[in-house]
C-alpha cells in the first residue's frame, strides 16, 4: 500500500486529480470540462493519465452515462479529502494575508437580487483589492453548488434539510398575489382564494424554492391555481404580469419598482401575504476568509435596514 501511495505522490498531479473529482461529481466529463474551463480531450486525456499512474480504470461509460469503478470510488474519497484540506489551508492562509488579492465567491436565489448587488457595490468601494463573484440560480441549482462547496456562502430561501450546514436568518420576503394594475380584481379588497380558482396563473418553474413553498401553502388551504404557464425565473414573472398574462404568488421586494410605479398591483386576498425569509447557508466548519467575514457583516446590516422597512 505504501508504494501504491508513493505512485500517487510521485505521478499524479493536483490538476488530474482536479478533473477526476469534477468528472465523479458530475458523472459527465462534458460538465466537468465546463466546470474546470477545458476542454473535453484535455478532461478525458488528464484522467486517462491518472488512470495509467494507478494501473487500474477509474471509470466505465455505458451508453451515454459515466460511472465510478470501484477503484474509482476508493479513490475519490481520498481525493475529496484531500481538495478539501487544500481549500480549507487556502482560506486559513488568506486569512493571514487579510484583504490584498483576496477573492470571495457566493450564490443566490434570484429574488435575493433585489438587495445583494448593492451591498457587494459598497463593500467594492470600501474593499477595491478583493473581487467578488455572485453566482444566481433557483434553490435545486444553489443546493448543487453548496453540496460540492463551491462558494463562500449561499443565500437561500430555506435552509437545506439533511446538510451539515450553518444557516442565519437575514431578512423578510413577504410573498403576495400581484396582478396587472388594469387586472379587474386591482381595485377589490377582501378576496378569497376561491374568488381566484378561474384566474389563469403564472407559475414558477420546478425547482424554484417559490414554487414549493406556494404548492405547499396552496395545499394547506385546499386551493387549486389555474395555471395558464409554468415559467422560469423571476424576470420571467415579472414580463408575464407587465403583459397581464394573468396573476401569480411573488416575492414583493423583486416587484417594488413596477408595483411603486403602478404598473402592477398587490391583490387584498385574505391570508396573504406570507412571509418567506432569506438564509445566509454556509458549510459546517468552513473557514471564512476576513474579507468573506466582512461581506457578510454588510449583508446582515442592510437585511436588517429592510426588516424594519417592511414592519412600517
Amino acid at each position: 500500500m505504501g508504494d501504491r501511495v508513493s505512485q500517487l505522490a510521485r505521478h499524479a498531479t493536483l490538476r488530474q486529480l482536479q478533473v477526476f473529482d469534477a468528472i465523479a461529481r458530475h458523472n459527465s466529463f462534458t460538465k466537468a470540462a465546463e466546470e474546470l474551463y477545458l476542454t473535453q480531450p484535455t478532461v478525458s486525456i488528464q484522467v486517462k493519465k491518472l488512470a495509467e499512474v494507478l494501473e487500474v480504470a477509474l471509470f466505465e461509460q455505458i451508453g451515454r452515462q459515466v460511472y465510478l469503478t470501484p477503484a474509482g470510488e476508493e479513490l475519490q474519497k481520498s481525493v475529496k479529502q484531500v481538495l478539501d484540506i487544500l481549500v480549507n489551508t487556502e482560506e486559513s492562509i488568506d486569512r493571514l494575508k487579510g484583504f490584498s488579492g483576496g477573492h470571495i465567491k457566493l450564490s443566490v436565489i434570484s429574488t435575493a437580487q433585489y438587495f445583494v448587488p448593492k451591498v457587494i457595490h459598497d463593500f467594492s468601494e470600501l474593499y477595491p483589492n478583493v473581487s467578488v463573484s455572485m453566482q444566481v440560480g433557483n434553490r435545486e441549482r444553489l443546493l448543487e453548488r453548496l453540496q460540492s462547496n463551491q462558494d463562500d456562502f449561499y443565500i437561500l430561501g430555506q435552509p437545506p434539510e439533511g446538510l451539515n450546514v450553518e444557516s442565519v436568518r437575514l431578512a423578510v420576503n413577504p410573498l403576495s398575489f400581484v396582478a396587472n394594475s388594469q387586472h379587474s380584481f386591482a381595485s377589490k379588497s377582501g378576496l378569497s382564494l376561491e374568488d381566484l380558482k378561474h384566474e389563469p396563473f403564472l407559475m414558477r418553474e420546478k425547482g424554484s424554492g417559490i414554487r414549493s413553498h406556494i404548492e405547499k401553502v396552496f395545499e394547506d388551504y385546499g386551493f387549486v391555481p389555474n395555471i395558464k404557464m409554468v415559467l422560469g425565473g423571476n424576470e420571467s414573472i415579472r414580463l408575464g404580469l407587465l403583459q397581464d398574462l394573468g396573476i401569480s404568488v411573488a416575492s414583493l421586494p423583486t416587484l417594488m419598482e413596477e408595483i411603486n410605479d403602478k404598473r402592477l398591483t398587490v391583490l387584498d386576498v385574505k391570508g396573504f401575504p406570507i412571509n418567506r425569509y432569506w438564509y445566509l447557508v454556509y458549510p459546517k466548519g468552513k473557514v471564512q476568509s476576513i474579507a468573506a467575514e466582512r461581506l457578510v457583516e454588510l449583508l446582515k446590516a442592510e437585511a436588517s435596514t429592510l426588516a424594519v422597512t417592511k414592519l412600517k
